[in-house]
């Protein structure tokens, strides 16, 4: 059976996560009846429009809306994709503790809340962040898997906020409506609107540390292919408890591309992709490399003078430790239960997400 025939919601279908998933399910399972919930439904022409799909309008925080699309779809299992990330944060000037954690935390507390009361759901697939074990945004996390101990304190309200959200959703997981979690890391693809923008537009003439630091990417099909084996694996394998080593109910799971290389490496491979689109043959440079003790200096001082003058800064302390910093995942448990294998190299991948940029571009012209 797994999801032939059956009814999906998507929350934040919209989303590169969201799109990566419902692509894939209806690709694997073209009979399953799938809903996205998402802040708008897009229109037909749109690079984020799927067919046969429906679309609701409507936010995570909205417990009328939640109760109403889950009445009207009925899901067997809901894929829980939607929340608040830093960079979107900011565009939409919601990036206080208290805008994630009303997004992110309550966010997913309404969602799991309508999935029970709704009574037809029997697995919960949530999108967590490898954040969740970020308590310091210039911790090395190398070749970290599951057992990391969740920090108590943390310097960055999203991390917190997954983590409370992951947290619940985890405890919550019960034999009548299993629940698991995906933690995503540096996620990109052709609906991207947060990574590859950042990496497109860092100076190429200035680099700040070494560049070495080893760091995880995750092109979004490849994290699709794991969120549907995780519903598969809690709709089929029994019983559904955090104690059966075969099941992925009230468990959490690292997903990347499983391919760690040096930060600087793979911000090169993202401008020679790009610029190739464009028919440009730009040669590497080799610019001026800032000693991390000394970006963390002028970062310090650009932060606080942008402060005073009340402006966003262009790069905060925070930020420069998230890039410096050593991340990657082991993935070995969700190989070992979910059967999760990336089937798209990190490679293959830019070379389609610039493809769909292109794609993008012609259609808005």
């Amino acid at each position: 059976m797994a999801l032939d025939g059956t009814s999906i919601i998507v929350t934040g279908g919209c989303g590169q996560v969201g799109i990566a998933v419902v692509k894939h399910l209806r690709h694997k399972y073209p009979t399953a009846t799938i809903a996205i919930l998402d802040l708008e439904k897009p229109l037909a022409g749109d690079q984020r429009f799927i067919e046969k799909v429906t679309y609701y309008a409507g936010n995570v925080t909205d417990v009328a809306i939640l109760k109403e699309t889950f009445e009207a779809v009925k899901p067997l299992v809901v894929f829980h994709t939607a929340g608040l990330i830093p960079q979107i944060a900011k565009r939409l000037n919601m990036h206080t503790e208290i805008d994630f954690t009303a997004v992110n935390v309550q966010g997913t507390r309404n969602v799991l809340d309508a999935a029970t009361a709704v009574g037809s759901v029997k697995a919960l697939v949530f999108t967590s962040s490898s954040d969740v074990v970020k308590g310091d945004s210039w911790q090395d996390l190398a070749g970290v898997n599951e057992s990391i101990v969740i920090p108590s304190v943390f310097d960055d309200p999203y991390a917190k906020s997954k983590a409370l959200a992951e947290s619940f959703i985890l405890s919550s997981s019960t034999a009548m409506l299993p629940t698991t979690a995906i933690r995503t890391h540096a996620v990109f693809s052709a609906n991207d609107n947060n990574l590859i923008p950042l990496m497109l537009s860092a100076p190429r003439n200035v680099h700040l540390g070494s560049g070495e630091n080893l760091y995880d990417f995750t092109y979004a099909p490849n994290l699709a292919i794991a969120h549907v084996l995780a519903a598969e694996n809690l709709l089929s394998v029994f019983p559904t408890e955090s104690s059966n080593p075969l099941s992925a109910a009230g468990k959490p799971f690292f997903v990347t591309n499983v391919e760690p290389m040096p930060f600087r490496t793979f911000i090169k491979m993202v401008w020679a992709a790009f610029d190739a689109s464009g028919g440009k043959e730009h040669a590497q440079v080799k610019g001026i490399t800032i000693p991390a003790t000394v970006a963390l200096i002028l970062t310090w001082i650009s932060e606080m003078a942008a402060r005073i003058v009340r402006k966003e800064p262009v790069l905060t302390v925070k930020n420069l430790g998230d890039g410096l910093a050593q991340r990657w995942f082991d993935n070995s448990s969700a190989m070992a239960v979910l059967g999760y294998v990336p089937t798209t190299s990190l490679e293959q991948g830019l070379k389609e997400t610039v493809e769909g940029y292109m794609t993008g571009r012609e259609r808005k012209q």
